[in-house]
């Protein structure tokens, strides 16, 4: 079962372009009709290009489709159609990655992007998220891939396409598959199910049908399994998709390992080799091989194991050398940030450090110049300026509220980092300045991925903020806040922890949850004097989740915690170490806690500290409805 996460993820990267680029269904058989009319001549010339589409699409042959791709597009070019020049990159995309030859899928997949960025309709936008979702799936980066399919799926919703809707849905439940969330894989499959159902779509209804298996099997569901996973082979059977086919055949022998049954394990694994053999699919040859390798060693076949296990070494490492995926990972760099960032060695601590400091600016610089696009083109709608105005400047003010809080912390914990190295070496503490270096990482790492989290979030606005809910599991939302703001809290000798006995999933909005809690906690450092405490605890109450933030500080008097929550005069009070802020984190924090239905309550009392307690909704499957 340890593949499973493997062999879905590889089958709907592609199975959006599919959807997306062309209606119906892969048919050999209509390739061969439309090979000869090709053939022949028999047509307009005008209609070439729509002739190598079809040609493209229905054919299930990697590098005939790559064949006429290649022609799609100098045909596409020739008559200066943009429409097509994208849907013509797309398939060529595909092609590629089938091939194993990500770098050149990428690179055709960003150019379609940057086609589809001129048409002006919301389809368009749609799909341009999906496949962002389809890049971070391919680097495995699983949260910033189901954020993607998420805002895909909140246009595609109001949109009407059916079929495009489903395959997003396909795509969402693999990255939830892929990281354990095995329920909420299985309300996207459900529902993608119908639609195919309702549709009559039968090669859509085979995929969904074997990832169902899939999840079925990791819950130890192995009649299910074998029977919806032999579902999505007879389809695929009846339209010659040899790729989806070796897939599953590959995964029926994982269920039969299972069951012990080793003979008929070793049969369908061997099926699905030939196929991948005769087809050129590298995956799916790495895959059956690794399976084989297993299976003959149970047997004691030393000799045929270490054959199967040496080609799997082989397959896998021409897949996934260092190169490609760092050519992958520029690709997609240059697409959301429009530069490419020049590789620096890093050859000591203090280097690191301004580095990721001028990443910072940078970020910062770049977020700031997005909000005053956003701004501009509110501005140039004359029949809406009065309002359209106000309301962007009320999010402006409160994305620098977001960022000076979620950043003026983690940066701020790098203050006097040179110094203490320099005592250090002149100390000739070396133990202490590799530890030093290990906690330096563990810092950039946290940091950047907040850049890029803000950075992704703000580049979505269109002047509001989303509101997305998902099970979100508290307890590591809360320990991700205690390692992102440890340093600071150390700097004023604050004791920071977070206790949460019991799991709780809460069903809110990642990023605004995230902003709630680190706005409270980053008030409660700045108000707490040295040698303080700050305490993050939760409990569950009913359908509600009850969290406190609890500091040992200044406190509050009675007149300000009744206008605590209000927008006034933008005023910031300074914390106990001179602390600055923009004024404006707790009507945030007010805000979103109403966007996620909660509500917020504070006690203080001065001089003796405040607690913030807050009440959001507990995840609950009942009210997802599962038809299996």
């Amino acid at each position: 079962m340890v593949r499973a996460a493997m062999l879905i993820k590889y089958i709907f990267v592609l199975f959006f372009f599919l959807f997306l680029l062309e209606t119906g269904a892969q048919d050999q058989r209509v390739f061969d009709s439309l090979k000869y009319v090709y053939r022949t001549g028999d047509y307009k010339e005008s209609l070439e290009f729509v002739l190598l589409r079809k040609l493209t699409f229905h054919t299930n042959n990697v590098d005939t489709s790559l064949y006429y791709a290649k022609k799609y597009l100098d045909k596409s070019n020739e008559l200066e159609d943009k429409e097509h020049i994208g849907i013509a990159h797309g398939h060529m995309g595909n092609a590629y990655r089938l091939k194993g030859d990500y770098v050149k899928a990428v690179d055709h997949y960003i150019s379609s992007l940057e086609l589809a960025r001129g048409i002006n309709d919301k389809k368009n936008i749609a799909s341009a998220l999906a496949v962002l979702g389809d890049i971070y799936s391919v680097l495995e980066n699983h949260h910033n891939a189901v954020k993607y399919y998420q805002q895909s799926l909140e246009i595609l919703r109001t949109e009407g396409d059916s079929t495009f809707l489903a395959s997003v849905l396909l795509n969402l439940g693999d990255e939830y598959y892929s990281s354990h969330q095995l329920d909420s894989a299985l309300i996207c499959f459900v529902e993608a199910g119908k639609i195919y159902k309702l549709r009559d779509y039968r090669v859509g209804l085979a995929y969904t049908y074997g990832n169902l298996g899939l999840v079925y099997a990791e819950q130890g569901k192995s009649a299910y399994a074998e029977n919806n996973i032999q579902r999505a082979v007879d389809i695929l059977e009846e339209m010659k998709d040899y790729y989806g086919i070796s897939v599953y055949l590959t995964y029926m022998a994982d269920i039969y390992e299972e069951k012990n049954e080793i003979g008929q394990a070793i049969k369908y694994a061997s099926k699905s080799l030939q196929l991948a053999n005769s087809y050129g699919l590298k995956e799916q040859i790495r895959d059956a091989s690794l399976t084989l390798s297993e299976l003959f060693e149970i047997r004691r076949e030393i000799d045929s194991a270490y054959h199967y296990h040496k080609q799997y070494v082989a397959y896998r490492d021409s897949i996934n050398n260092e190169e490609t995926i760092q050519k992958i990972a520029d690709l997609r760099t240059e697409y959301e940030v429009g530069q490419k960032q020049a590789e620096v060695d890093v050859l000591t601590a203090q280097q690191r450090t301004e580095r990721v400091v001028m990443a910072a600016i940078g970020m910062l610089a770049i977020v700031l110049l997005i909000l005053g696009l956003i701004v501009y083109k509110y501005y140039k709608q004359k029949s809406k300026i009065s309002l359209e105005l106000a309301r962007l400047n009320q999010t402006k003010d409160k994305f620098f509220s977001i960022i000076s809080h979620d950043l003026r912390g983690p940066v701020s914990s790098f203050m006097g980092i040179s110094r203490m190295i320099k005592f250090l070496v002149q100390a000739d503490e070396k133990d202490q300045l590799l530890e030093m270096a290990d906690d330096i990482d563990d810092s950039v790492e946290r940091l950047s991925a907040l850049l890029d989290n803000l950075l992704n979030w703000a580049m979505q606005q269109q002047g509001h903020f989303p509101n997305v809910p998902e099970k979100v599991m508290l307890n590591e939302l809360a320990e991700e806040l205690v390692k992102t703001l440890k340093n600071m809290a150390q700097g004023k000798q604050i004791a920071l922890k977070a206790e949460i006995p019991e799991p709780i999933y809460l069903w809110v909005d990642r990023n605004t949850t995230m902003t709630i809690l680190r706005n409270l906690v980053n008030n409660a450092l700045k108000f707490t004097p040295e040698g303080g405490k700050v305490v993050i605890k939760a409990m569950q109450q009913g359908e509600q989740a009850i969290i406190e933030v609890k500091d040992t500080g200044v406190g509050m008097p009675a007149e300000k915690l009744n206008s605590l929550f209000k927008l006034q005069d933008k005023k910031s009070t300074y914390g106990t170490a001179g602390e600055k802020g923009l004024g404006l984190g707790l009507q945030l924090v007010y805000e979103f806690v109403e966007m996620n239905r909660g509500r917020i309550e504070v006690t203080s009392q001065e001089d003796q500290g405040t607690t913030f307690r807050i009440t959001l909704p507990l995840y609950d499957l009942e009210e997802e409805a599962i038809t299996t």
